[in-house]
């Protein structure tokens, strides 16, 4: 599967257009508690545009989630800031699911990694004050970290958000906001609640399309009508949004800086950023069965003491 993914990935330009293969289901659709969906956020999407005649090819929908580029070296004042992007916070269910596998972090896992963060010094800041730092380059605290969730599973609310809490760490959950209610992903009224226990609701598409596989009038009503029903449960603006795959072009780009999107967040590797890069700003994904150890690495802090690998 490795080399599959990795023959898959486009060189070059970092945007990632996926290959058709066969999808591979994650959760199935369930019904939504009709008190979870009192003022019809979960069905309030306007008609979707008229496909094109000739339909652009279906991509496989975890490839952007596997395939690991890197973001281009920035050009001009940098920040460097680690933008950590995390999927479910679970024990995977299928252990002979290796996508599953590798888009889970047990809950035991996320709580010696939050530990770590606490114990080292790290600074858990909101999105928005890294991207308020790239853009006029200014200073952050000692060791920042940026928190990001993809997809807005439940396991968000019921596994992460207890332990980000236990040590005053903010974070954002960026949501698919016509799977509100599924199965497997938070309701309206936990996307309400997270957000007025001041975590960020960021907008992730209606429906997780790769967008650079879209016709435009497609792509831009993905990112339009993901940002006005998020705003219309929440009843503020908001302002961060995340390409799902990883797949996007030069049009979706503008498209989301032209909605009033501060940033929009990628799926490229790269811990330092230029104000030209918030609209393809580069994050570090956090798998499942990473050691705390290479955690460690990835956010530039001390190797673990022997009290934090124990067991």
């Amino acid at each position: 599967m490795l080399l599959f993914v990795m023959a898959a990935a486009l060189p070059g330009t970092g945007l990632v257009r996926e290959t058709p293969v066969a999808a591979i289901t994650i959760v199935a659709h369930a019904a939504a508690d009709a008190n979870d969906d009192r003022h019809g956020f979960i069905v309030a999407h306007s008609a979707r545009p008229t496909p094109s005649p000739t339909p652009s090819p279906t991509p496989a929908p975890l490839l952007g989630e596997l395939v690991v580029k890197k973001a281009p070296i920035p050009t001009g004042p940098v920040t460097y800031v680690p933008i950590l992007y995390y999927h479910y916070i679970r024990i995977n269910p299928n252990p002979r699911d290796q996508v599953g596998f590798g888009l889970s972090t047990p809950p035991a896992a996320f709580r010696a990694q939050m530990q770590y963060l606490a114990d080292h010094g790290f600074h858990v800041i909101p999105l928005h004050q890294a991207v308020v730092a790239i853009q006029k380059h200014s200073g952050l605290p000692s060791r920042p970290v940026v928190l990001t969730f993809d997809d807005g599973y439940a396991d968000f609310f019921s596994a992460a958000l207890p332990i980000l809490q236990s040590h005053g760490f903010t974070a954002t959950s960026f949501v698919i906001s016509g799977r509100m209610g599924w199965g497997g992903y938070m309701t309206p009224s936990q996307i309400v609640a997270a957000d007025g226990m001041g975590f960020t609701i960021g907008a992730h598409t209606v429906d997780h399309v790769a967008l650079a596989a879209q016709v435009p009038s497609r792509a831009s009503w993905e990112i339009k009508q993901s940002k006005l029903t998020l705003e219309a449960l929440l009843g503020h603006p908001v302002l961060d949004f995340a390409y799902p795959y990883g797949s996007y072009n030069t049009y979706d780009m503008a498209q989301a800086k032209s909605l009033g999107f501060e940033t929009a967040v990628s799926t490229l590797s790269g811990t330092w950023h230029s104000v030209g890069q918030l609209f393809q700003l580069s994050r570090t994904r956090v798998g499942g069965g990473l050691p705390l150890g290479y955690f460690a690495n990835l956010v530039g802090g001390p190797p673990p003491t022997r009290a934090e690998l124990a067991p």
